[in-house]
């Protein structure tokens, strides 16, 4: 059984809220506590909620009059350092992201993915600390890591050797056929050693194994 998880909704547009909204209802273990039309309204909120539901997540719309999505964030995370912030955006900006990441953001997700996205993304965060859509590149996903030492709470364990160069290999952005080919082994084999480092490593994405090379210096940042 998933445990539940609390979320915020924080944006300008009803609709877009009430769509997001409505789309999670039919993910039980996601639960809806409570929706904002502003940053302002939401700082508000948390000075003066009373409830004894946590909060988990909070999904932040990053174009808000008033106080924007980064700035509403600095001043949360002020107030709770434990939540765990998702931007929220219908730009793929390079600059709002490296901005929302100096903030304290945890994650990046464009509004027109899939419901199913989001609900992976909610997961992830809530799960591991952070989330990238799988749209970002590997090397964009360092640059973000090096800006903020974002820490997830990722499984610490020994890899093999071989395992170590397969991770290595992955973060260099080559294909399981390519990889097959550089260490002489079959691309079965290679999907085999890729399934045991994902179990191993407790990660669910290439933003998780990118996170784990860096910290232990498979790759550089």
């Amino acid at each position: 059984m998933k445990s539940t998880i609390n979320v915020v909704m924080v944006d300008d547009h009803k609709l877009i809220r009430q769509g997001i909204k409505s789309l999670l209802l039919g993910h039980d273990h996601i639960q809806v506590v409570h929706e904002a039309a502003n940053g302002l309204e939401i700082v508000q909120w948390f000075k003066e909620e009373r409830n004894e539901l946590p909060v988990h997540v909070v999904l932040m719309d990053m174009q808000m009059p008033k106080l924007n999505g980064w700035e509403t964030t600095e001043t949360l995370l002020k107030m709770n350092r434990n939540l765990k912030v998702l931007g929220l955006s219908s730009y793929d900006d390079e600059e709002f992201i490296k901005q929302f990441i100096r903030s304290g953001g945890r994650g990046y997700l464009l509004k027109d993915q899939e419901i199913e996205e989001i609900v992976d993304a909610i997961e992830d965060i809530f799960e591991t600390g952070f989330y990238f859509s799988h749209r970002v590149p590997i090397e964009k996903l360092k640059e973000y890591i090096k800006i903020r030492d974002i820490s997830p709470n990722i499984r610490y364990t020994t890899l093999t050797k071989h395992e170590i160069k397969i991770v290595k290999l992955i973060c260099e952005e080559l294909s399981t056929q390519e990889i097959a080919d550089a260490l002489f082994l079959t691309k079965k084999t290679i999907e085999t050693h890729r399934s045991h480092i994902w179990s191993k490593l407790k990660i669910k994405n290439m933003a998780g194994l990118v996170r784990y090379a860096v910290k232990n210096k498979i790759v550089k940042a």
